[in-house]
Order: structure tokens, then sequence, then C-alpha cells
């Protein structure tokens, strides 16, 4: 029997991260959005679009956007190394991470030029090349041990299912979805509303549900006549937020192995969507309350729809995936259904006024598809479960 203590040891294999590849594109798309919205009123005023190379240095930057374009693009630089790992690693991972902060910020400010609501700056690029440096630099150290032998990967394969990447980048974004004033707190997926329906919500499924609950319109009329239609507002409220937190955490536990510690993953990211909501608030109005849109109609649906949640996760996973669905569809029809809240359209036209003014679009976005996101991963996990009993099934 050969002498175990003698044999060198099994070299640790090097692996590579969907994840932050497929994180590296979602960050480069939202990049691309957030500097080029509005995508509207293209104008070529003879001006070459790298004139602001050698423009002198604009007067109006402040320490805030200085500090904002670096930190924009320190995210640019870590998952450009992550994503080269491990076929580029080193300091050659970090040039590249920093080529790729100068073309992408370069490209943005030479498109700008042609947008009038934009201003290309010489300043944003410098400051942009140096974020994606920085963060480059700081994930040097960290990427082999994130990858290879690292303590996220671990947990990531101890607690995830193998192929829940696109799962994992869903439930990273809910927390952002949440950024901008909806009607009411996790309402989502009103696109079609906003959008093709815009002003009125859609006669037919109006119609329908109108007829299945008679009652469920009237508040909105008599809110201010009569004090028990806030209480319906309350009620409202709560029903929408429950039915999105519960869908969103029976997402979540789909995508989840049983070991898994489910309920502090879903407390985690319950907390960090309502904390991140508080800051963006903050930041957006620094004089107005942080908390002020969590409404006694979303706390109470928080809490039941919580106590709901402990008791759904352990259900099978197929029954989980399927409430998961009728959940999401059903915050789809109400979110695009029923009467705006009186007060959320100022709200949101103040908000459109913020620091923040191109991150606020996108973030409405998010808002607006992440439910149908979710229902493509949850009936795309459907068949591949379906898939995977078949070709488990004995032949005849």
């Amino acid at each position: 029997m050969p002498d175990l203590h003698t044999q060198p040891s099994t070299p640790i294999p090097h692996r590579h991260s969907p994840l932050a590849r497929a994180g590296l594109a979602c960050f480069v798309f939202l990049v691309v959005y957030a500097s080029l919205y509005p995508f509207a009123g293209w104008t070529d005023t003879g001006v070459s679009p790298f004139a602001y190379l050698s423009a002198p240095l604009p007067r109006y930057n402040t320490v805030f956007d200085v500090v904002t374009n670096v930190w924009g693009y320190m995210p640019l630089g870590m998952l450009t190394v992550l994503a080269l790992h491990p076929r580029i690693t080193g300091w050659r991972a970090v040039l590249i991470g920093l080529v790729a902060g100068l073309l992408l910020s370069g490209a943005m400010e030479a498109i700008q030029t042609y947008l009038p609501t934009r201003v290309s700056s010489n300043v944003d690029l410098a400051t942009n090349t140096l974020g994606a440096l920085l963060g480059a630099i700081v994930m040097l150290p960290f990427s082999a041990r994130l990858i290879d032998r690292g303590g996220l990967r671990r947990l990531r394969r101890r607690w995830f299912e193998p192929h829940a990447t696109f799962a994992i980048l869903l439930l990273l974004l809910w927390p952002f979805a949440q950024i901008f004033p909806q009607e009411f707190l996790f309402s989502m997926g009103g696109v079609i509303r906003s959008i093709v329906l815009d002003p009125s919500p859609d006669a037919f499924l109006t119609s329908v549900i109108n007829s299945w609950f008679p009652e469920l319109f009237d508040w909105h009329d008599r809110l201010q006549a009569h004090p028990e239609a806030l209480q319906r507002q309350e009620l409202l409220e709560a029903l929408i937020t429950a039915c999105s937190w519960i869908g969103t955490g029976l997402l979540a536990t789909v995508a989840m192995r049983r070991g898994a510690p489910l309920l502090r993953l879903l407390a985690a990211l319950l907390a960090s969507a309502l904390l991140l909501k508080a800051g963006a608030t903050l930041l957006q109005f620094p004089l107005a309350g942080a908390w002020d849109w969590l409404s006694s109609g979303a706390r109470f649906g928080l809490v039941v729809g919580s106590l709901v949640l402990v008791l759904l996760v352990r259900l099978p996973r197929w029954l989980r995936g399927a409430l998961a669905m009728t959940l999401l569809i059903a915050l789809i029809l109400l979110s695009n259904v029923l009467p705006p809240s009186p007060y959320s359209w100022v709200s949101a036209q103040s908000w459109r006024l913020g620091r923040f003014v191109h991150f606020n679009s996108l973030s409405q976005w998010i808002g607006w598809l992440w439910p149908f996101l979710g229902l493509g991963y949850l009936a795309w996990r459907a068949e591949q479960t379906q898939l995977e009993r078949r070709a488990n099934r004995p032949a005849d």
C-alpha cells in the first residue's frame, strides 16, 4: 500500500467563473444604458467626438461627481480581473482592466457628443479609468482565492444548484429594482401600463378583475371622502407587497440546495433591499425621511409575507416553483391594472429630478422587467426538471 504521506499533494485546479463573466456583461450593459440615457435627441453639431480630450477642464465638476465616477467604474475593473481568470492573471489582468475602463469610458464620452442632454468630459474619462484601475488592483490578490479555492465559491456550490447563475444574478438585481419609487412597495412589472397602455390600465384585464373583485377599485375614488378607503389602500399595498416578496423568496429557494440556510439568505436579501432603498432615498432627498416609503400597509405586507414564506419553504421544490410563478403572474397583473396611488406620481416626478437622474430610469426598467425574467427562469427550471426525470426514468 503506498504511503499517502509521501505522495505529492494534488494541485488545486484552476477554474473559471461563469457568474463573473455574466456579471461583467451585465455591468457593461448598465454602464452603456446609464451613459446614453435617454437615447433621444441625437444631433450632429459638427464637433469631433474626440474633441473633449483636448478641451479645457470643466469648471462644474464637484467632489461628489469625481468620487461617483471613480466608484462607478471600480466594479468594471474587479469583474474584468475575475472574468479573465484563469486564462489571464496577475498584472496583465490589471492592465486589461485599465484598458477596458479607458475604452468603455472613452467610447461613452465620444458618443455623448451627439446627445444634447449629456456633456463629454476628459475629467470623467480620467476618473472612470482610474476607478477601473483601482478596482482591478483591489481584486488582484483575491481572484484566485475567490474562484479557485475561495470561501465564496465553496458557499456558492454548497448553497446553490449548479445551473443557478442566472437566478443569482436576478437575486443580486432584486434590491436595485426597489430603488425607484413604485406604485406600492415591491410593486414590479408595471411596464405594460407605463409604456404600452399608458395612461389607462388595460380595459379587458381591468374588467375581468373588477368582475371578480368588484370593490377592489373603489378605494381610489373614495380615498379622501371616506376614511375606510385609506384602510383599503393599506390592505391593497399589503397584498401587493406580500405577493411580490413571497414570489421572490420562493424563486430564490428554487435555486438553492436543501442544505442551504434558506431563512438567513432570505433575511439578508430582504434587508439589503430595504437598506438600499432607504440609502438611495436619503441621497436623493437628504431632508426627507429615509423610511417614509415604508407605510403601514407595506410593513403589514412584509410581516405577513415573511411569516407565510417561512411556512412555504418546507414545501417540495416543484410546488415552490409553481407557487412562485403564480405569485409573479399575479404581481404583474395587479401592477398593470390597479389604479395608481394618488401620491406615487408626485414621488416619481420629484425622484427624476434627483442627483442620480441618469440612473433613475435604469432602476425603473429593472423593476419593470424583473418579474418577467423571474418567470423565464422558473419556466426554464421546470423544463430542466422534467428532462432530468425523463432521463432518469428506467427504460421499458
